[in-house]
C-alpha cells in the first residue's frame, strides 16, 4: 500500500504475535479486497473471516472532541486471529491488514501516531470500507488492548 507513505514493519516477536491473539489490527481501505485476492476467493466468500469491530476511540487535541471510528478486523477464533497459524506465523503476511503490517509493539508514539491518524481518517471517509463493514457480523469477543481504545 504505497499511497500512505509508511514503511512496513517486519517484527514477529512474541509481543507482536500476542496482538494476534488478543485483537488483530484493523484493515485499511483496500485491505479487504487484497486479502480476498491473495486467498484466491471472491470478497463475498471471505466475509466469515472478518468482523465489524467497535473500533478505536480517537480525539481531536485542539477541540477535545472524542469519537469512535468503527473498523474491520480479522475474527478471533479459538483465541487467535483467523490468519495466525499454529506456528504463530501469519497466513496472509504479504497482504496483512494495515494495523498488523504497519504498526508493531516496539514503535514509539511519534512513529505509530501518524499511522493511526492516517488510518482512522481514511476509514471514516471511505464509503466502500463502511459498506463492507455493514455486511459483517459484529465482533463478539472484542476487547480493547491495554491502554488503548481498541482497533
Amino acid at each position: 500500500m504505497a499511497e500512505h507513505g509508511f514503511g512496513r514493519t517486519t517484527c514477529g516477536c512474541a509481543a507482536c504475535v500476542a496482538c494476534c491473539k488478543e485483537q488483530p489490527g484493523p484493515l485499511a481501505p483496500g485491505d479487504f479486497e487484497r486479502i480476498a485476492a491473495y486467498l484466491g476467493r471472491a470478497v463475498a466468500d471471505t466475509l466469515d473471516l472478518f468482523w465489524a469491530s467497535p473500533g478505536a476511540v480517537v480525539a481531536n487535541s485542539r477541540t477535545g472532541r472524542r469519537w469512535r471510528v468503527p473498523t474491520i478486523t480479522p475474527r478471533l477464533r479459538a483465541g487467535r486471529c483467523v490468519f495466525l497459524g499454529s506456528d504463530d506465523r501469519c497466513a496472509v503476511h504479504p497482504v496483512a491488514p494495515f494495523g498488523c503490517a504497519y504498526v508493531d509493539t516496539h514503535m514509539a508514539s511519534a512513529e505509530w501516531a501518524p499511522r493511526a491518524q492516517w488510518l482512522y481518517a481514511v476509514i471514516e471517509t471511505d464509503a466502500t470500507y463502511q459498506a463492507f463493514r455493514r455486511m459483517l457480523t459484529p465482533a463478539t469477543s472484542w476487547r480493547p488492548r491495554t491502554g488503548e481504545g481498541g482497533s
